[in-house]
């Protein structure tokens, strides 16, 4: 609605606004007094109600001048034809207590409804719905009042008629107010998709309640209750509006055949064919209303649980996924701090406690396995000089590159370098005998001899050397680890002594 002209602001939309609301009142007036039971103009129906409403709360206090324009000139020419003539006080005082009550009663039941509602989709909830009905049969109360008194004062229904004339006014201001305002509100929210999908199926609804009303309203077979099962159905298959637009279509039938003294509703007493018809459209219309709000609340209570599972289930995810990331960045650490702690801030090789820890466990599994477990101890050959000759960042260089070249010479997974202290290197071989062992420090010394690092200050080469001792045994439970790396201290000792840059094997 808020894509219509005649919504938008200045005079001449007010004008034109107000205008057809007038017209449309009038149209409502005159099918109003084509099913006046009583005398004079008390309608058993008051069908501008529930136009009046649905303007009043839709678009709130601009439509008042249409409601006042549409019921003076609607009422005007049916009090002017009465006979006898009413004189013009009357007829001043019925059009001002008439126009006052139009307008009042929308103006009482929309603020009822907006003041005390609290959710904005008023027909989607059980107690926004019973407010809605508490104010649509309260306002009327104040139009019959108004109404039923003027037309008392002015003579055109005698006073012992009173109480009757406003019953039957306040029930046919208020009916309309349940049957054809919640079509009016909730058309607004209409979806065409909705329609476009479910065209048969309404066909067949509406198909089966214009039969039963033809049965029960015309020729007069007692069918109403068939009603029942077809609006459950409507309900739960379409939603509130198509139930309250066929509620809105039975009740039309029921009025202009009763009206025609067809169907269900024409006993000998016509207050008693009036109070029928109103009973079964009440009924009729709270049953829809209700019914309708009970199964939108049982949607909305799904769907909300619903979203909150997605919810939750997106939360678990994301909590997941953070402790994943959480556990990534503990393994990063713990990784980063047994670097810290195991390997050589230099050299980037094991330290000594890295050595010491994995020397007993190899010492334990190959026990175990009764397996052999050698070891390489080697340092730099004249290391001391070459620190003096080049400087320490040269000496570290030359520690750090030589550390690197064993670490890649080295095959297996298993086999471990470490720094031993200052240029000492130890190298573990698990499952290792003596002669593979030496094979593998002969391969260490000429990978390091091939590094080509210049060392001019040594008595043996031109360049840096290195000299290892190697020790190979079984380890037994009756020796402990610290005896195989004396063992290839006392190796690297011998192979100083026989000239450095060289492999020797401790033999017992």
């Amino acid at each position: 609605m808020q894509g219509n002209w005649l919504l938008r602001k200045g005079v001449l939309n007010f004008i034109i606004l107000n205008l057809l609301i007038a017209i449309a009142y009038a149209i409502g007036v005159r099918l109003s007094h084509e099913f006046a039971t009583l005398p004079a103009t008390v309608a058993s129906v008051w069908f501008p109600s529930g136009m009046t409403l649905a303007l009043v709360y839709l678009l709130g206090d601009r439509v008042i001048l249409g409601i006042i324009c549409g019921s003076t000139l609607a009422l005007v020419p049916a009090l002017l034809k009465m006979e006898p003539p009413i004189s013009v006080f009357s007829l001043i005082l019925i059009l001002i207590a008439c126009a006052c009550g139009n307008v009042f009663q929308p103006l009482i039941a929309t603020y009822l409804i907006k003041k005390f509602a609290r959710h904005k989709d008023i027909f989607s909830h059980v107690s926004t719905v019973v407010l809605y009905i508490i104010a649509v049969v309260f306002a009327p109360t104040i139009s019959a009042l108004f109404g039923v008194t003027s037309l008392c004062i002015t003579g055109l229904i005698p006073w012992t008629s009173y109480g009757l004339s406003w019953m039957t006014w306040w029930l046919a201001s208020a009916l309309p107010h349940l049957i054809f305002t919640p079509t009016i509100l909730l058309w607004q929210n209409l979806s065409y998709r909705d329609i476009r999908h479910k065209v048969w199926e309404l066909a067949l609804g509406l198909g089966l309640f214009l039969c039963i009303s033809w049965i029960a309203f015309v020729s007069g077979y007692p069918l109403a209750y068939f009603f029942l099962p077809i609006l459950i159905w409507v309900v739960f298959r379409h939603g509130s509006f198509f139930a309250s637009l066929l509620v809105s279509i039975v009740s039309l039938i029921a009025i202009l055949a009763t009206a025609k003294n067809h169907g269900l509703y024409i006993p000998n007493e016509p207050n008693a064919s009036l109070l029928l018809l109103q009973s079964f459209m009440a009924v009729f219309s709270l049953t829809s209303l209700i019914l309708s709000a009970v199964i939108d609340e049982k949607n909305a209570a799904q769907l909300s649980l619903k979203q909150a599972m997605e919810n939750l289930e997106s939360q678990v995810m994301e909590r997941t996924m953070e402790l994943q990331h959480s556990e990534y960045l503990l393994k990063q650490a713990n990784l980063e701090l047994e670097k810290l702690v195991n390997v050589d801030g230099l050299t980037q090789v094991g330290n000594r406690r890295c050595f010491d820890e994995r020397m007993q466990i190899e010492w334990d599994r190959l026990y175990r396995d009764s397996q052999p477990l050698s070891l390489i101890l080697f340092d730099i050959d004249y290391f001391k000089r070459y620190n003096d000759c080049y400087g320490h960042q040269m000496g570290d260089d030359c520690l750090t590159a030589i550390a690197q070249t064993v670490k890649h010479a080295l095959a297996r997974p298993a086999d471990l370098i470490a720094r031993y202290g200052g240029e000492e290197f130890v190298v573990i071989l698990p499952n290792t005998d003596a002669k593979g062992a030496f094979m593998v420090a002969e391969k260490i010394r000429l990978e390091v001899t091939n590094l080509d690092i210049p060392h001019q200050k040594s008595d043996i080469s031109d360049i840096v050397t290195i000299s290892l001792g190697v020790a190979s045994l079984l380890p037994n439970s009756m020796q402990e680890p610290a005896i195989l790396i004396k063992q290839a201290d006392i190796a690297l000792y011998q192979a100083k002594q026989q000239g450095r840059n060289r492999s020797i094997v401790f033999l017992e």
